[in-house]
């Protein structure tokens, strides 16, 4: 079946219709992407599931739509031309990003009846919190093979000036066809709307895995590393984030929630920096943390973030945002 793309339709059509039976809206996006069903909506719009009709096999991609005019009903004309001007800036990046095997490639951007699409590489595989549901908890080697991959990925995300800003179990996706770790769900909407959401102090990504600073809207790199460290305690206990977190001490009491098995001193001390509440009490960098866990650089992804132009960005940001480190 082929998915209106309407916000306000949800009409399932004939896989070979034009248009929508029901409110007349065009099916494909540039006269080759139809959406087949839809697999998350939120405050920017919704995501599809969707294939690709100009290519004899039609594989499989994902369509994820924005509506900015949703996010903030009051916003001026002004501020919404922003939030898509800095929207096409971050198209740009995700385009550079996705030359990365465990990143998702870009397919397309577009505007189409009015609304902002990505088009984005369909990733066959399974999310890590559907792993943890499925097998349970996760033993201490295997949190610190998921660190140690997504750290990875992450230091090529950061040498390029990027925050993910929403790192949690299901935005880890395990690749059917290699059991490589991919990062998923940049969504170009989160940086694009920052001028948006900082006027009533919205935070971005989920507030379950979310550092404190990001809740505030002021995300700095160290954020990722935040959520990183939270998705890895969520993954060894097999226990939701909010029932782990100590809000008198605001620290994470995880090591209560191992039922008896037994993680090393060194790689729980990791885990704690990791969660650290204040920024400068976790590692300065992802290529910190990795060195931490004694693991070298990949020379063939990586660039020097712990110093130059990494050190440079963060403080920036922490400068434009007043972030309190």
């Amino acid at each position: 079946m082929s998915n209106c793309l309407c916000l306000a339709c949800d009409r399932a059509n004939s896989i070979t219709t034009k248009f929508c039976t029901q409110c007349g809206a065009k099916l494909q996006i540039q006269e080759r992407y139809r959406a087949l069903k839809v697999i998350g909506q939120g405050g920017f719009g919704k995501t599809f599931l969707a294939q690709d009709e100009s290519k004899p096999s039609q594989p499989r991609c994902v369509i994820k739509q924005f509506a900015f005019e949703t996010i903030n009903p009051n916003a001026s004309q002004g501020n919404l031309d922003v939030a898509i001007r800095l929207f096409e800036q971050e198209a740009k990046r995700l385009d550079d990003l996705g030359k990365h095997p465990q990143i998702p490639e870009l397919l397309s951007f577009t505007i189409h009846e009015g609304k902002q699409y990505l088009i984005q590489e369909f990733i066959d595989g399974e999310t890590l919190e559907q792993e943890l549901s499925r097998v349970g908890a996760f033993s201490e080697q295997q949190v610190r093979d998921v660190l140690v991959e997504v750290l990875q990925i992450l230091e090529f995300v950061h040498s390029k000036l990027v925050i993910h800003r929403d790192i949690s179990p299901d935005n880890i996706i395990r690749r059917r066809s290699d059991q490589k770790l991919v990062l998923v769900d940049f969504g170009a909407a989160k940086h694009a709307t920052a001028t948006l959401l900082a006027k009533t102090g919205t935070g971005i990504g989920k507030p379950s895995y979310g550092a404190p600073e990001q809740i505030l809207g002021k995300s700095v790199f160290q954020s990722d590393l935040f959520g990183l460290g939270v998705t890895c305690l969520h993954l060894l206990t097999n226990v939701e984030p909010f029932t782990l977190y100590d809000v008198l001490e605001n620290e994470y009491q995880w090591r209560q929630f191992l039922n008896g098995k037994v993680v090393s001193d060194k790689f729980g001390k990791l885990l704690d920096q990791l969660t650290a509440y204040r920024v400068k009490e976790r590692p300065n960098s992802v290529t910190e943390s990795l060195q931490e866990l004694g693991v070298g650089r990949k020379t063939s992804t990586s660039v020097n973030t712990s110093s130059g132009i990494y050190s440079f960005k963060a403080e920036e940001l922490q400068a434009e945002h007043r972030v309190s480190t």
